[in-house]
């Protein structure tokens, strides 16, 4: 006898639980096979996708490693449509029977089928046995099997709610983490835009005080006092070699003494030293160690307070002469020299060569000035 119903329900779009065994719907199984002294029974999720069982008793190979079929392998697709049980005694001889690969190799030929209900009783899947012999279902067995589905649809409605829960909390987590990462890229992005404000002002600053000097002891010196404070700096080394001079005489102002009134070091352009390559390659040169910064750095130390442990030079890129410099900002610690500190002292070399360019000209200028005129006679 096939119970058959009109079709009323539409297919769950997705199953509650994936195409997987599942310990508890396994042993439910295995439960209804004993008591209905069956060799299969079978917890069958039925949705658009195909149908999943997560619980199966005597399910042979491939189908209880895949746990899932297609729609048109499905036994179970007429209870979930009409949420009728469906009972067959011989699918051989039923005018419905199917004509499918899995009804086959599983040997159907007795089954009975109760509907399993979502929480507004909703069919989503089948609670059904499965006999290889023609087979009278009778009214006890009906009543197992009905008793059975109602306790299987209640741990699918719990499992659905610990899963909707868990996938909620999941969505929490992924909200907190997401808010938590605009929150630090909003934080290194203020970071960023504060650092770039600062080095901003320091050059605005930089560049104003340069506007007046005349010398390169003031140079030297308003450099100096304006990198103290924003960049922590306890040492300004310019240095500067003549047209056609393979030598860079270096210049210092270090905390706690004047500014050096003659050179404190002279260096050879090319990959010596940090200041000599900056200089000959037009490149920025760190110099994160004192082991690094060689023998200028010990031309130092013997000035006042002049020890220091790391440095960034920098070259001079002067434009009204044939001359070539650089700048080096020195730290009494060894510290990284990072991104925002390069951009720093790249930034205020640029208007330190415009006031190295002014005091260069104007001291060829005095030159010129105090040279006679010598007219023809």
């Amino acid at each position: 006898m096939v119970t058959t119903g009109e079709e009323l329900y539409d297919l769950p779009t997705w199953s509650v639980l994936p195409a997987r065994p599942d310990p508890v719907f396994d042993r439910l199984a295995a439960a209804l096979a004993e008591q209905m002294c069956a060799p299969r029974a079978f917890v069958v999720l039925v949705s658009k996708g195909g149908q999943v069982f997560p619980g199966a008793f005597g399910l042979p190979e491939p189908w209880n490693s895949r746990r899932s079929t297609p729609l048109s392998e499905s036994l179970s697709l007429p209870v979930v449509r009409t949420g009728n049980p469906l009972v067959i005694r011989d699918i051989r001889t039923s005018p419905a029977a199917p004509d499918r690969e899995a009804v086959q190799a599983l040997n159907v030929v007795a089954y009975t089928g109760a509907p399993l209900v979502d929480a507004h009783g909703h069919p989503i899947g089948v609670l059904c046995v499965i006999d290889v012999r023609p087979r009278t279902w009778t009214a006890r067995e009906l009543t197992v099997l009905n008793r059975l589905a109602g306790e299987c649809s209640r741990l699918l409605q719990l499992r659905a709610v610990e899963l909707a829960e868990e996938e909620a909390r999941a969505a929490t987590r992924r909200a907190d983490a997401s808010a938590a990462a605009a929150a630090e890229a909003s934080r290194v992005a203020l970071l960023a835009a504060e650092a770039e404000a600062d080095r901003a002002r320091l050059v605005a600053r930089l560049s104003q005080a340069l506007l007046p000097v005349e010398t390169f002891a003031e140079v030297l010196r308003t450099v100096d006092r304006l990198v103290r404070s924003p960049l922590g700096a306890t040492a300004t080394l310019l240095g500067l070699a003549e047209a056609g001079s393979t030598d860079l005489r270096v210049w210092a102002a270090v905390t706690g003494a004047p500014p050096s009134a003659g050179p404190v070091a002279t260096v050879c352009l090319g990959n010596e030293h940090p200041m000599g390559a900056a200089a000959h390659d037009r490149r920025l040169v760190t110099v994160p160690s004192r082991e690094e910064g060689g023998r200028l750095f010990t031309a130092l130390a013997r000035l006042p307070a002049g020890g220091v442990a790391a440095g960034l030079a920098v070259p001079l890129v002067l434009g009204q002469h044939s001359s070539t410099g650089a700048l080096m900002v020195g730290w009494d610690q060894e510290r990284p020299l990072d991104e925002s500190v390069r951009a720093a002292v790249t930034g205020l070399a640029r208007h330190v060569e415009h006031a190295v360019d002014r005091v260069l000209l104007r001291a060829q200028r005095l030159r010129l000035q105090a040279t006679p005129l010598e007219l023809s006679a």
